[in-house]
């Protein structure tokens, strides 16, 4: 029964890519003459970005027999199954979050992991119905797709692309 859930490889390749694309930029900014202000700003923005690749990149959940462990960036939480009172949701839109609540605290997912359906199924199977939401079967018969985070790293990575594009091809 070992499953692990990773992020999206739709939402990390395009972010990878936009991180990458900015070293870049900030690499042609130290490398050359800039504008005052602009290696600073660059550099921040590098940073941040790379952080949140950290982030998405680190975060998966390890479904076991025992229960599962939810892994995000120096973080690790271990939850048997025996541990989560209850299974409920939220959904804002297309953004569906999963409330694990359990003895000792909630821990929050959202639909941006691979094969959310299965890992709805599997955390359903692994519960007592009392301690899981109605709605969650609804959910797993009819899916709620969230592409909103897709199209913001393709659209990250379209605007570091366009300013490496102005930054070298204007006089």
């Amino acid at each position: 029964m070992p499953q692990i859930h990773k992020i999206r490889s739709a939402i990390v390749a395009p972010l990878s890519a936009a991180v990458l694309a900015l070293f870049v930029l900030l690499s042609l900014a130290w490398s050359a003459p800039s504008l005052p202000g602009e290696r600073a700003v660059l550099t921040a923005l590098f940073v941040v970005l790379a952080y949140l690749l950290l982030e998405v990149t680190s975060r998966q959940v390890n479904l076991r027999d025992e229960g599962l462990v939810i892994r995000k960036f120096l973080r690790k939480n271990e939850l048997l199954w025996g541990d989560i009172t209850h299974l409920g949701l939220v959904v804002m839109s297309a953004k569906v979050y999963i409330l694990l609540t359990t003895t000792r605290g909630f821990y929050i997912l959202s639909n941006n992991y691979e094969e959310f359906t299965e890992l709805l199924q599997c955390l359903r199977t692994n519960l007592t119905n009392e301690r899981v939401d109605k709605e969650i079967a609804d959910l797993i018969e009819r899916p709620h797709p969230n592409n909103k985070p897709v199209l913001s790293a393709w659209l990250i990575l379209a605007v570091v692309i366009a300013v490496i594009a102005l930054r070298l091809f204007t006089v």
